[in-house]
């Protein structure tokens, strides 16, 4: 195995260690909620305000690190996000202010959009031939922080130890991570992606950022907004639309969770052997618009779980970073930029969806499924348009 390739499996392996930790910290101030409202002084609203400057850091700094992540490289930005989650992590163990936790919730937010924008490019340049496949594995990642981080909530509440240990000990793992990740050498920030066949410039046209660039950053909304109305909801569906028990109801995020696992990895394989991510972003939003259609007019205890396990599968496996490495072939010069904005686009969606959903099922649980169908079904259509235009700018060969 090649010295270059080496580097760049030590350089994705760093990256991924990073989302195990960073999926702990989005969910880790209501993991220890007990403890943490103790120390503050509060009660879970007040945590509930702590948590939501999180949103705010990521949407305000993501295309800005997009950005500076183009101009400056990605390298510094993967440590300065790092260097983010560290100050979050200490600084949360001793605090004692509501207000100073927001502003460190900010800081946790901004640290997530400075290794986003670092670390999705990077992915690309490292295994430009494998792209999709990368970027998908991600999601794994992401699942493994988030169902490691409860084992270690319930070992610490049982042994009785001060949660603080765990802060630390995350801040210890990211400074052995970041050692590590210090002596290896990044590729070129312009490197392109490509596909198995060696051919840099795969370009047969101009592509046009202000309409293709456009409609990919607004699936950034509705990708994510399809995953999260489900993820969500869908034990609210069940306990009023079919009177599905509280437990059993909770139940179905579980097997929700378990085919978005299994979906990564089938779908890496698929991208990487068979289908392009450009097929994949009009198949996958496609097959969740059945499912949800379905759901509506059939509202059933087993269409409950036949749609968590749909949707987890189709939904939740990937689609949102397979629209990115779509938007990264087409403008390889601004990879940064469409991590930044497309992912500002993907944080809207968890700003807007509570707000709009409860009012809607509210009124008819049904009315959830079908802004969520509405969501899926624009997907495919906007996935459609870029793969018209794609064709035409792109030689298909050579990807």
């Amino acid at each position: 195995m090649d010295t270059q390739r080496v580097n760049s499996y030590g350089i994705v392996g760093s990256i991924y260690a990073n989302y195990i930790i960073q999926s702990m910290a989005l969910i880790v101030l209501m993991q220890f909620s007990g403890d943490i409202s103790k120390q503050l002084n509060t009660d879970l609203i007040g945590l509930g305000f702590v948590a939501s400057g999180i949103g705010i850091g990521k949407i305000l700094l993501m295309f800005i690190g997009g950005l500076l992540s183009d101009k400056f490289g990605r390298k510094p930005f993967i440590y300065i996000g790092m260097a983010c989650y560290a100050i979050f992590f200490i600084g949360m163990t001793f605090c004692t202010d509501v207000n100073i936790a927001f502003c460190l919730a900010i800081v946790v937010g901004a640290g997530n959009s400075f290794l986003d924008t670092g670390s999705m490019p990077t992915l690309t340049e490292c295994f430009p031939g494998s792209a999709g496949s990368a970027s998908v594995l991600i999601k794994a990642f992401i699942s493994i922080g988030s169902l490691i981080l409860p084992f270690i909530v319930t070992f610490f509440y049982k042994n009785q130890l001060w949660y603080g240990w765990a802060f630390i000990g995350f801040t210890t793992y990211l400074i052995i991570n970041g050692l590590c990740l210090l002596p290896k050498q990044f590729p070129h920030k312009d490197t392109a992606i490509r596909g198995n066949v060696d051919a840099e410039n795969y370009f047969i046209g101009k592509p046009n950022f202000q309409f293709e660039g456009i409609l990919l950053i607004i699936m950034g909304f509705t990708t994510t907004a399809t995953f999260v109305i489900i993820w969500q909801w869908l034990p609210a569906i069940a306990t009023q639309g079919v009177n599905m028990s509280d437990i059993e109801a909770k139940q179905l995020i579980s097997y929700y969770s378990s085919a978005s696992i299994i979906s990564v990895f089938v779908t890496a394989y698929i991208v990487k052997r068979f289908l392009k991510p450009i097929n994949c972003i009009i198949i996958l939003p496609t097959l969740s618009a059945l499912v949800l259609i379905l759901f509506y007019f059939n509202i059933t205890p087993l269409m409950c779980l036949i749609t968590a396990i749909g949707m987890g599968f189709t939904a939740a496996g990937g689609v949102l970073q397979l629209t990115l490495v779509v938007m990264q072939q087409m403008f390889p010069a601004r990879k940064g930029l469409a991590v930044g904005c497309m992912y500002t686009l993907s944080g809207l969606s968890f700003f807007i969806i509570p707000r709009v959903v409860p009012k809607l099922a509210k009124i008819d649980v049904s009315y959830a499924i079908l802004t969520d169908f509405s969501m899926a079904f624009l997907s495919a259509v906007l996935g459609l348009i870029v793969y018209l235009r794609f064709t035409k700018v792109i030689d298909m060969k050579k990807i």
